[in-house]
């Protein structure tokens, strides 16, 4: 008993630790790498080298979790995250799911909501990654679709939001489903589950689980709605058809008993 009480009070201070390494990490990229990308990497090639810079930084980040005991890592149908041109989407659990996934894609364009672009310890990693701010929502699908179409890999979470309950319905925005019909492109599903739960939507850093949490990050095969991309019907009506087949899969492998549209 006294060695768990032990582990758990050295997991929370290693945890506030990891938070304030990666504060520091993402001040440092935006007053120095960000600068220096943008004064001496040509123009056309300043997007790809922020993205390499924020892929080996989160990967930093995330490997230092790991070995000071935050948090096990496992992943399934690793392969599929390092092919080209995929739009990754992805069910949203915890706080730091989109620094795991980008530190194992090496290169990927990511939607973020409009108030990361103003804090001042992620500002400097998302000017320096080139990624799409959610901050015009009539051009959202639009940008998107050009990130895809231009050949580049895309991550979003379609929920939008941090999932709330594990136990409540799964709710995807179908944001996601008009970006693919937008595009004509398949999506590739990523599930993530971290037992027990960490880093929750309202949860405190502090607030851990009295155990180490595993996270199993399975990577699924691309799902092709060829038929949708052909149909002449409303945009509205695929939409929710693409969104569906969506929840669908994440209902099967996240064994959720009712899904939301």
């Amino acid at each position: 008993m006294v060695l768990k009480t032990i582990n758990h009070g050295y997991r929370i201070v290693v945890t506030g630790l990891s938070f304030l390494f990666f504060a520091i990490g993402g001040l440092c990229i935006g007053l120095l790498v960000y600068p220096l990308l943008k004064a001496v990497i040509p123009a056309h090639k300043q997007t790809q080298c922020g993205q390499a810079v924020i892929h080996k930084a989160f990967k930093l980040f995330s490997g230092f979790m790991q070995w000071v005991g935050i948090f096990n890592l496992s992943i399934k149908n690793k392969s599929q995250l390092l092919k080209p041109n995929q739009f990754f989407i992805a069910n949203h659990p915890t706080l730091i799911d989109v620094v795991i996934l980008l530190s194992v894609i090496k290169r990927s364009d990511c939607v973020v909501k409009a108030a990361l672009a103003k804090n001042p310890f992620t500002k400097g990693p998302l000017l320096t990654a080139g990624y799409i701010v959610n901050n015009k929502p009539e051009h959202l699908v639009e940008d998107c679709a050009k990130s895809l179409k231009s050949g580049h890999n895309l991550l979003i979470f379609p929920e939008g939001t941090r999932t709330k309950e594990l136990s409540s319905p799964l709710k995807f925005k179908r944001g996601a489903a008009l970006i693919a019909l937008a595009a004509k492109h398949p999506v590739t599903p990523i599930t993530i589950e971290c037992r027990p739960r960490m880093l929750a939507k309202g949860q405190k850093w502090y607030k851990i689980p009295p155990i180490k949490p595993h996270y199993v990050i399975k990577v699924g095969a691309p799902m092709v709605f060829e038929s949708e991309f052909q149909s002449n019907e409303p945009v509205s009506t695929l939409a929710r058809k693409v969104n569906h087949m969506i929840l669908k899969h994440y209902q099967k492998e996240l064994s959720i008993g009712k899904i939301n549209q």
